[in-house]
């Protein structure tokens, strides 16, 4: 993990934390931190020594989004397209089978929405926001949250968040099904039930979750890829007419 620039990681009694590390742009995704989670999660599993992992944000935010700054190139660390490594984030993430607890110390905009409802777990703090802002923006929500919401709060709710652009408060987001608790400390409720999940038995954990992943995993094969390929085509035009 030494490679690694826009993400810190510590490993302690079987349990990995992973911290988004951009603290002074709101841990926005820039191209670097956009490769790396390409292959975080892999690291993950094959790392003998995690058995549960915490992800969360350095600062007071968890993760805003995409970086927007003009000064990003949209070039890759990996040899991939930014739209090849959109889908691989996602999908090794759920192909994690090792349980996932993200600490949510605040707002989780677009890709890091994506990130904190597809955990395991997600304890928040009072005063995040959480949602995906695609379209308000002119762009596809084909990361994710067309594709995968539904299946966590259903397709008529999942619906009005993204294509309203909903920021929903902290309570709203646990209300609606996308994250799972309020609590004051996000990071200590994550390291309290990921000792609690660390002495379980490992396989016992992994299996049960491939189980409830397959769900997630079947929207992600059904809508995942169709989505991110209009993502593309709308990143493309949206670029053509700036550039007018």
């Amino acid at each position: 993990m030494a490679d690694y620039t826009r993400i810190r990681s510590t490993v302690d009694a079987y349990i990995a934390t992973l911290t988004l590390d951009r603290p002074e742009h709101g841990n926005a995704v820039d191209d670097a931190m956009h490769s790396e989670l390409t292959r975080v999660f892999a690291d993950m599993g094959r790392d003998p020594d995690v058995r549960v992992v915490v992800l969360t944000g350095a600062g007071t935010t968890f993760c805003r989004g995409g970086d927007s700054s003009p000064t990003r190139t949209f070039t890759t660390l990996t040899g991939l397209t930014p739209i090849e490594e959109a889908r691989l984030i996602v999908e090794t993430l759920l192909d994690l089978d090792k349980p996932v607890i993200a600490a949510v110390n605040g707002d989780a905009l677009g890709l890091g929405a994506i990130l904190a409802s597809l955990a395991d777990v997600a304890f928040v703090a009072p005063t995040a926001r959480v949602g995906d802002r695609h379209v308000l923006g002119g762009v596809t929500a084909g990361n994710g949250s067309a594709a995968l919401w539904p299946v966590l709060v259903g397709l008529n709710r999942a619906k009005y968040l993204v294509l309203n652009g909903e920021l929903l408060t902290a309570d709203q987001a646990v209300s609606a099904g996308l994250l799972h608790e309020v609590v004051a400390d996000p990071l200590s409720a994550a390291r309290e039930l990921a000792t609690r999940w660390a002495t379980l038995s490992p396989f016992a954990l992994r299996s049960t979750k491939s189980v409830l992943n397959r769900h997630l995993k079947a929207a992600a094969d059904e809508a995942l890829g169709y989505g991110l390929a209009l993502e593309e085509q709308s990143l493309a035009e949206f670029t053509a007419r700036r550039a007018r």
